[in-house]
């Protein structure tokens, strides 16, 4: 019973978390390190992780603007007052990152996307991190 329970639950707040992000657009970590390269004027990178995974590496550019979801209504028009400015919203996978453009959405911002995947997804791809050991590229290892 406890089972059935735990999927049901499980499956209904997939469906929620689907339904909440609806209309929200997703960048891909290539067109993010695109749009970085390219040096884009209007361009904010949005990291909402908690303190203890920020640590992990971030995310380089000069507009990182980084807030928690839990303040992100209440900072991020001090911090982002341009409500066309170009924002790619980060977390650790990207759930949280959609749930987070949808709020911006709702708060007049037009031009919003949640980073595919989060930084995992940044990682995955193979871009690099800043750390507090400088700029670090992840590779998987191989298996033998």
């Amino acid at each position: 019973m406890k089972q059935f329970l735990l999927i049901c639950s499980l499956v209904f707040s997939t469906f929620l978390l689907a339904e909440q992000s609806k209309g929200v657009n997703e960048m891909s970590p290539k067109v993010l390190l695109g749009l970085i390269e390219k040096d884009v004027d209007d361009l904010y990178i949005l990291d909402i992780r908690e303190p203890d995974q920020v640590g992990h590496g971030e995310i380089f550019h000069l507009n990182l603007v980084k807030i928690t979801r839990g303040y992100l209504e209440f900072k991020v028009e001090k911090e982002i007052a341009d409500k066309k400015a170009r924002i790619v919203i980060y977390c650790c996978t990207g759930k949280r990152g959609q749930l987070a453009a949808k709020t911006l959405q709702e708060m007049g911002y037009t031009n919003v996307y949640s980073l595919e995947n989060g930084i995992r997804g940044w990682v995955e791809s193979g871009f690099p991190l800043d750390t507090v050991y400088g700029e670090v590229v992840l590779k998987e290892t191989l298996k033998k």
